[in-house]
């Protein structure tokens, strides 16, 4: 059935692509300008006129051919076969040098997309050969220098980067001379690589230039110019305050001095990064380097450093030599020393060797995260709730003025509370309150309380308990909280009248706020995520911006002369200018590092925020765009509810539709309202196509990189799929779409516990819901990861907002 929907959504959005190739049709320039009148019927797209693009601007023809504009469009969402199509129809079809230059130029930037560098080379060619004056040959030259980089012929690459700062100079020198340099050291061309690192160092960016100070160094020594590279590197180490640019620079200090001669100070380096900076694997290379040469080292950092190398059997052995001879760090050693078991898949060894430590020395600095973790190997390896529960009740006993002693006593109930003992869960919960009335455990430990008497069915103490919380708080999200587990006691208490009042409180408490949307959802018996009857998507940007501006006008005390309209002044800023370049060149995370540097700076400014979201918006650059937009309603002195009431200009940015011609048919297809998918998607990425998290999410729906494979397999999609893939909007989305559907499925359509899984985990959302009671709202509380239940309630606010600015009435 996945193949099958796969299948009808790559025919409609290919249909609603290529369309956009058709020099008849009437295609969009830059911007997102659309009609007003794009209407929807729910469950049904019904559009009385054509749904054109959020077309991003990234042509360089004066004015591009419709099929030029449908390429970079498809272009910039992913869809390689759409962009050849439209490029090569904008090539055969077109006799004008710019046309046919941009057409290559774009066939030039999908091949490279594809992994087909030979390709890319039979494009770029003839700009460069028969379109020499076209706008598009510094780009071209670009697209050439990467892709020579990418067969590895680096002098080439080289040579091309030089023709790109020849027609482009004083943009974006200090990037492209370090790239140049890159393929220049990759050359062992290391002369001419110093030479262009010094340059780029020299040219205005936006961030700092030790990594390619490092590089310098790196050059020096490559030529054998040790004394040289050690004084680069000596000059990074003494300007960093990076803790793993050290521990680099130690290691790289170390090998400069070895070819020297000077042992000692290479081992002296060695053993600082060692010493000082056990977490960065540098430090684990520099330690590799004094074991083979038999310099002495601590037992203790060796285990240390070992341990976080993940190398954990080497680590026990280190720790173990450091234990037989030594006491004064003994206590760090055990830690880690079970740490390192655990790692290894063996709890229990691990909480022998706590048990050891807790015995030897009570005292301990840290036997407060000994005890922590103990206790969590105990419930989440061996089940056994009553004893890890019960080990920090003894401590809260024995320590009542250590810093811990509350948030032990939440964890203590917690464990209670995940083992299924619910009464001796509020009991425990129930003393942070009392005990430490000012610590920050204390009013959430007081909710937690509340909501394991309202899952004991003891109604009459969850309502008592719930309202001395929302007497206790004074955050209006966390009164609204309150007072909406306040109205669900009574309703299960029969008190109907009390519930309906006490909802129609919540619902004004905090508007735009979860608990007031999920209160006015209830009292308009409206169920979580229910899409609007009729919803139009249109958008009058031109009347809209009038509109905003006007507003501006008069509440900033603007005179009638000043532009708002267009970036004026910005265009002048020379990060403007470099981070237009980058995009341009689809460098988006460079561009992006040089506009927040502008967004930042102009924050206390109200015309040029303005300015600039409408500028980054015409970009593509989405996030930024909204945080400037956002920016402006600050300056306005508007919270959050009050920001509803601002020109419906600033809230079409901020809540914007894009990439809805991928969007609406993926939605189609896996029976997902659209308004829903664009609140997920801004909820997981505020709309940044090329956005990473640390964990490792990619793209706009930040999918991991294994569920992306295995979503990608089961659907057969996209043809020879790899990681990369999911930076592409178009696979991103679908993929993602596909995920969420198939947890939907699983949970029996509860979007809320699909959501849950989606951030969470299946197996999590499975526990989570099974404790629910088919409660959705119980569901929301219960779930134990604080991020899984911010993620929840921000898609359910984001979606109502979504169906306020869109909702049609009939």
């Amino acid at each position: 059935m996945k193949k099958v929907y796969l299948y009808l959504l790559l025919v409609l959005m290919g249909s609603l692509g290529f369309a956009c190739t058709i020099p008849a049709q009437n295609t969009p320039g830059i911007g997102i300008t659309e009609p007003s009148s794009t209407r929807i019927e729910t469950n049904q797209v019904q559009i009385e006129t054509p749904l054109p693009t959020s077309q991003v601007s990234v042509s360089l023809v004066p004015n591009p051919t419709p099929s030029i504009v449908a390429g970079d469009q498809a272009f910039w969402e992913g869809d390689w076969e759409q962009a050849l199509q439209a490029y090569t129809f904008a090539l055969e079809n077109s006799s004008e040098p710019e046309v046919k230059s941009a057409a290559l130029l774009g066939l030039g930037r999908t091949r490279y997309k594809m992994g087909d560098y030979i390709g890319v080379l039979n494009a770029l060619r003839p700009v460069v050969e028969e379109y020499p004056n076209t706008m598009v040959l510094a780009d071209a030259y670009f697209e050439m220098a990467q892709t020579y980089s990418a067969l590895n012929r680096y002098q080439e690459a080289a040579d091309a980067y030089a023709s790109y700062l020849s027609l482009n100079p004083g943009v974006i020198d200090s990037y492209i001379y370090e790239w140049k340099a890159d393929s220049l050291m990759a050359d062992c061309n290391y002369s001419s690589a110093i030479s262009d690192y010094q340059k780029a160092i020299a040219a205005p960016r936006v961030g700092e230039s030790l990594s390619i100070q490092v590089k310098i160094g790196k050059a020096y020594a490559a030529l054998g110019d040790y004394t040289t590279a050690i004084v680069a590197y000596t000059d990074v180490f003494s300007r960093t305050t990076n803790d793993y640019i050290k521990a680099q620079t130690d290691y790289l200090l170390g090998q400069a001095y070895i070819p020297l001669g000077q042992t000692q100070s290479a081992y002296e380096h060695y053993l600082n990064a060692v010493e000082n900076y056990p977490l960065a694997y540098d430090s684990y290379i520099s330690l590799i380097n004094l074991v083979e040469a038999g310099y002495p080292v601590s037992e203790f950092d060796r285990g240390l450093v070992d341990y976080f190398a993940n190398q954990y059997s080497l680590s026990i052995a280190a720790f173990d030599r450091y234990l037989t001879n030594n006491t004064e760090k003994a206590d760090i050693a055990i830690y880690y020393k079970g740490l390192a078991f655990l790692s290894l898949g063996d709890p229990q060894s691990a909480i022998d060797v706590w048990n050891e430590l807790l015995e030897l020395n009570p005292e301990s600095d840290i036997i407060d995260k000994v005890i922590e973790e103990k206790v969590y190997v105990l419930w989440a390896y061996f089940d056994d709730y009553d004893n890890a529960s019960q080990i920090l009740l003894d401590f809260v006993e024995s320590n009542p003025w250590h810093q811990r002693a509350p948030e032990f006593l939440y964890m203590a109930a917690r464990i209670q509370e995940r083992g299924g003992r619910l009464d001796r869960a509020a009991e425990i919960w129930g003393r942070v309150a009392p005990e430490y009335p000012t610590s920050e455990y204390a009013n959430p430990a007081m909710f937690q309380a509340g909501l394991s008497f309202y899952r004991s069915a003891n109604y009459e103490q969850a309502l008592a308990t719930f309202k001395s919380y929302a007497g206790n708080v004074s955050e209006l999200e966390e009164r609204a909280r309150g007072n909406f587990w306040i109205a669900k006691s009574y309703q299960l208490l029969g008190n109907i009248s009390s519930a309906q009042t006490t909802f129609e409180i919540t619902a004004n408490l905090d508007p735009t706020g979860y608990y007031s949307e999920r209160a006015r959802d209830i009292l308009l018996d409206r169920q979580p995520f229910e899409p609007p009857l009729i919803y139009d998507l249109g958008v009058d940007n031109v009347s809209e911006q009038k509109e905003a501006e006007a507003w501006m006008r008069e509440k900033f005390g603007l005179s009638s002369d000043i532009d708002l309209h267009s970036p004026n002044v910005l265009l002048k800023d020379q990060r403007l200018i470099r981070g237009t370049a980058l995009w341009k060149l689809g460098e988006y995370e460079l561009a992006r590092l040089e506009f927040e540097d502008l967004r930042d700076e102009v924050k206390n400014d109200p015309v040029n925020s303005y300015r600039l979201a409408n500028y980054l918006l015409e970009l593509g650059l989405y996030r930024s765009a909204i945080f400037a937009a956002r920016q402006v309603l600050n300056l306005a002195g508007m919270n959050d509810a009050e920001t509803m009431n601002a020109p419906i200009y600033f809230n079409h940015v901020r809540f914007g539709t894009y990439y809805k011609n991928i969007i609406i048919p993926v939605a189609q297809a896996y029976d997902f309202h659209p308004l829903f998918l664009f609140s997920v998607i801004r909820q997981e990425s505020l709309f940044e196509g090329f956005v990473h998290s640390s964990a490792g999410a990619r793209g706009l729906m930040q999918i991991v990189p294994s569920t992306g494979a295995t979503v990608a397999l089961q659907a057969d999609w996209p043809p020879d799929y790899s990681d990369e893939d999911l930076y592409r909007p178009k696979v991103n989305i679908t993929l993602g779409a596909d995920y969420l559907d198939s947890q939907r499925d699983y949970f029996n359509g509860d979007l809320f516990v699909a959501l849950a899984a989606y951030n969470g985990g299946p197996g999590n959302a499975a526990v989570w819901e099974s404790l629910s009671l088919e409660d959705p709202d119980l569901f929301v509380e219960i779930i134990r990861f604080d991020e899984t239940r911010r993620y929840i309630r921000g898609i359910y606010e984001v979606f109502n907002i979504y169906r306020r600015l869109y909702e049609r009435t009939p």
